[in-house]
């Protein structure tokens, strides 16, 4: 019998409470589960497809030592818990990897709602590089037209 590591057994269970969603899907979730507006659907969708390929899990490190989390990839320099930064959503940044998105999602909203408190209305977004570089100057109507049916409100999960 093989015996693993207790640090590389842990690890696999931590990645095993990840999803990659698809896209229509990763829309329907936040239409049905969290009644968000078609508007933040389209923003938090292409964000989440530049930042992270929909991955709940992923992580990606920074020049500057911090480190984004999750499908948002909100970083820890300020908003999430680790011994970086600020935490200013009051959660540890692991919460920010789970396949139930509810506290990235949160804290998402907390950072589009503190960055529009320094941008002006309408700029919250502008606190993702994705949004900036992939989304703002983009139809988002026509990015999201194959997720959602036409002449209704409803969308296509899959």
């Amino acid at each position: 019998m093989r015996v693993l590591p207790l640090a590389l057994l842990a690890g696999l269970l931590a990645v095993s409470d990840a999803k990659v969603f698809r896209k229509c899907e990763f829309a329907s979730l936040l239409e049905t589960k969290y009644h968000l507006s078609r508007n933040d659907i389209k923003n938090w969708v292409c964000i989440a497809e530049f930042e992270s390929s929909f991955n709940t899990a992923a992580i990606n490190r920074n020049r500057n030592r911090s480190t984004d989390y999750g499908i948002f990839q909100i970083n820890n320099k300020y908003w999430c818990g680790s011994d970086y930064g600020k935490n200013v959503c009051g959660i540890p940044c692991s919460d920010l990897m789970s396949d139930d998105i509810t506290a990235a999602l949160r804290c998402a909203e907390t950072v589009r709602r503190d960055t529009e408190r320094y941008n002006g209305r309408g700029n919250g977004y502008t606190a993702w590089v994705a949004y900036n570089s992939k989304c703002k100057n983009r139809n988002l109507d026509q990015y999201m037209a194959e997720c959602w049916s036409r002449g209704s409100n409803s969308i296509y999960p899959f």
